[in-house]
């Protein structure tokens, strides 16, 4: 077996019931799909505090969190992880949004006294596996941050690093992998990434939100809050995120998948190294919840194993 195989545990035929559990061996490389932000300022946690969807407080040097950007009108601008490192504050956002967020949140930053910007020189290390801890353990480089991150396997890390250091990491790691086998792993195991999974299309609450950990219902006002609190309260929620499996891969993604009539979306999929199929699928929840029969428009038949969460 390679370092890069993936191998599941036997699936209950009963829909109702099954589970995946994904063991992995060590994948390691460097995330280009995210980009690392600074934040600091003797405002930057109020300021931030009245623009995210979670909690500001809950944010320690021990206990990083996840949480969401809207616009006022409460559309999606992008989703972040939020690090502090006890002096600064690191952002860890999709490197197709980062511009966009950065620009997002220095709109109303107009009489606050923070600085906030993309660190070109900063990126993200990703280590995922039973033996992540144990690698990161032996990694001479310099390390600004980092955040337990489970994304491609039960056990993972996310290491800030200066960008010239990652490469001298990673030849010390024998099982660096491609960008593109860590995404198929994350995909595998279930972990949507906005920009790939869902966009600015799809509200956050619809794309769980919730079941991520990304907002908090008790915190003060932030900006998009009246339509994520209405969805809340008045069971606007509708849709979500699920991990499926996959009698077989689509030709082109996304792909629709119906019942009787077209009612989500497959966003994306990929193969374990047994051949089978999983993927990522936005679905009514209603209709998830009755059990009805699913596929795909090209007839693969879908299983849905559980709704993405954090």
């Amino acid at each position: 077996m390679s370092n890069h195989d993936i191998v599941f545990s036997s699936m209950h035929p009963n829909m109702a019931s099954m589970t995946s559990t994904a063991s992995i061996q060590t994948l390691a490389c460097q995330r280009h799909a995210y980009t690392i932000l600074k934040a600091s300022g003797d405002d930057i946690r109020p300021y931030l505090q009245s623009q995210i969807t979670q909690d500001i407080k809950k944010l320690t040097p021990q206990s990083p969190i996840y949480c969401t950007v809207l616009s006022p009108q409460g559309k999606m601008v992008s989703d972040m992880h939020l690090i502090d490192t006890g002096h600064e504050l690191i952002l860890i956002a999709p490197t197709t949004h980062a511009l966009m967020l950065v620009e997002r949140l220095r709109r109303f930053a107009l009489g606050h006294a923070i600085r906030l910007g993309i660190v070109d020189t900063l990126a993200l290390l990703s280590i995922q596996g039973e033996q992540s801890q144990q690698i990161q353990a032996t990694i001479q480089q310099p390390v600004e941050a980092s955040i337990n991150m489970p994304e491609a396997a039960e056990q993972g890390v996310w290491l800030i690093m200066q960008t010239t250091d990652i490469q001298d990491a990673l030849n010390g790691i024998d099982a660096s992998c491609s960008e593109e086998t860590m995404e198929n792993a994350c995909i595998i195991r279930g972990t949507p990434r906005f920009g790939r999974d869902w966009d600015a299309s799809i509200h956050p609450m619809n794309a769980n939100l919730i079941d991520m950990g990304g907002v908090s219902f008790e915190k003060g006002c932030y900006v998009g809050q009246e339509v994520t609190s209405r969805m809340q309260w008045r069971g606007g929620v509708k849709k979500k995120l699920y991990h499926v499996q996959l009698s077989g891969l689509p030709t082109t993604l996304p792909c629709p998948i119906q019942t009787t009539v077209t009612i989500g979306s497959l966003s994306s999929a990929a193969t374990d190294s047994q051949g089978q199929a999983w993927g990522i699928a936005h679905l009514p929840i209603e209709v998830v919840e009755k059990q009805a029969p699913l596929s795909l428009q090209t007839g693969e038949i879908i299983r849905v194993i559980e709704a993405c969460h954090a």
